[in-house]
């Protein structure tokens, strides 16, 4: 005999759902056009119906626990078939935020960058921060001279230092946030898995580099039919950042290794490098901004959670390229101050990594190589054939 199950529905946690993008949940009734229609759910268990459910449930601890929230690439495929107009790409965003701040350590840093009115404290840190090693250093007046950054903002103790420990900061509150995803997602596992015997670059080869190529080219973006410009967007910004990082590798190393100081000469490959991947950022930021803008339901909602980090990421870039060519241009009034708020964003970027929508890149990573080493592949056995451009009216021409 089946034992019962007793459902305590957290009212709370439905309120959140709705207060983060979710506001449409409870028009759901079930009918399961969602998970027919996702080109990315597999049919054992398949997402964002159960999800659904257990949302309108208020069952908080499964879904804190549920990686499908994590395989959803929020195509609104499913939102724009839904007959009740429900929205589950809209749904299962709210989702992902609320296991952000689930998995955050600490938790209220999490809070503090999902909150509107704590974007000036968290803005303050990164400024206070900068202002007081500059004035140790007794560099907060412009420089005379030719337009050399380092004696603006002094490499000791701010690069040497201060970022330094502001990426161990990101890296540990990283990793502990993982390890509780993955804890969770070990809690609730259905599928067998078996990797008994199986050495560390087997495992590499079989589960993470696959799963890493998967993202270096977006392919699961390309299966997408309502809102295919997403592709584009997230593309130019993952490389931009990609190549930006290589930058900042090479550009350590020449300090560190080689004593050459910046900065570069135009002509120098690493100097290219950079500006390519500043210039994909800009590009990418604002055909994601466009996209939200003017897609409407077939963007999705837009929230402050998705605004706060468009529009730093868009800072972040513009203000690196403006660095540049005021520089160029022989403007030290300008450019010493561009290049201290370009630090501050950069800062703010990656101090809060763990905790805003950037986040995304550590357990999206995460939950895609849970699901390959447990097998939960995309398996659908009767895909329905969607069409190139899905009509306006929900459901139309779909048998």
């Amino acid at each position: 005999m089946n034992q019962a199950l007793l459902v305590e529905p957290d009212l709370k946690f439905i309120k959140e759902v709705k207060a983060k993008g979710g506001e449409t949940l409870k028009k759901c009734f079930q009918c399961a056009s969602c998970s027919v229609a996702c080109a990315l759910s597999p049919d054992d268990r398949p997402f964002p119906r159960k999800e659904m459910l257990w949302a309108q449930w208020g069952l908080k601890d499964r879904l804190a626990r549920d990686p499908d929230i994590w395989l959803c690439h929020q195509c609104n495929d499913c939102s724009k078939l839904c007959p009740r107009g429900a929205k589950p790409g809209d749904v299962l965003a709210a989702l992902r935020q609320m296991a952000i701040l689930n998995c955050a350590f600490p938790r209220f840093v999490a809070r503090m960058v999902g909150d509107p009115k704590f974007l000036p404290a968290l803005f303050f840190v990164p400024v206070i921060l900068l202002l007081f090693m500059m004035g140790a250093a007794g560099t907060l007046q412009i420089p005379p001279g030719e337009i050399i950054y380092r004696k603006f903002i002094p490499q000791w103790p701010v690069v040497d230092v201060l970022f330094p420990l502001t990426a161990i900061w990101a890296v540990v509150c990283s990793l502990a946030g993982i390890r509780k995803m993955w804890l969770g997602f070990e809690s609730s596992r259905m599928e067998q898995r078996n990797l008994s015997g199986s050495s560390i670059p087997d495992i590499l080869r079989r589960h993470v580099l696959p799963v890493i190529f998967d993202i270096l080219k977006h392919s699961k973006f390309k299966d997408c039919v309502v809102n295919r410009a997403r592709y584009l967007a997230h593309l130019n910004i993952l490389w931009g950042f990609i190549l930006l990082a290589i930058t900042t590798t090479c550009v350590a190393a020449g300090v560190y290794v080689f004593g050459q100081q910046t900065p570069y000469s135009l002509s120098n490959p690493i100097k290219w490098i950079g500006n390519i991947g500043a210039i994909a950022l800009i590009v990418g930021s604002f055909l994601a901004i466009g996209n939200r803008l003017s897609g409407g339901d077939d963007a999705g909602k837009a929230t402050y959670f998705d605004w706060l980090f468009l529009v730093v990421v868009l800072a972040t870039g513009i203000s690196g390229l403006l660095t540049e060519i005021l520089r160029l241009g022989n403007i030290p009034s300008v450019a010493y101050p561009m290049y201290f708020f370009h630090l501050v964003f950069v800062w703010f970027l990656f101090a809060y990594l763990p905790f805003s929508k950037f986040a995304h890149i550590l357990y999206r990573t995460t939950a895609l190589i849970y699901a390959r080493s447990t097998g939960r592949e995309l398996k659908k056995s009767a895909m329905i054939s969607l069409p190139k451009t899905i009509p306006e009216k929900a459901g139309e021409g779909v048998k």
